[in-house]
């Protein structure tokens, strides 16, 4: 028999603020998977986030 300890790391945001590694956004926690780090992430406030949907939407518009 094998015994393997996992550990789960969550990082969570502080409020008015969102999680982000650049791809991927959270308003609430994200937990790491077993080869991500939490060098990966930080934290950018709700406008920020705010104006960066803003300006997919309109790139996706654009192309339509």
């Amino acid at each position: 028999m094998t015994e393997t300890k996992i550990e789960l790391r969550k990082l969570t945001a502080a409020k008015g603020m969102v999680l982000t590694n650049g791809t991927i956004y959270k308003d609430d926690f994200v937990y790491l998977g077993c080869n991500d780090s939490a060098d990966n992430w930080h934290e950018i406030t709700e406008t920020e986030y705010n104006k960066i949907k803003y300006a997919e939407n309109a790139e996706i518009n654009n192309d339509i």
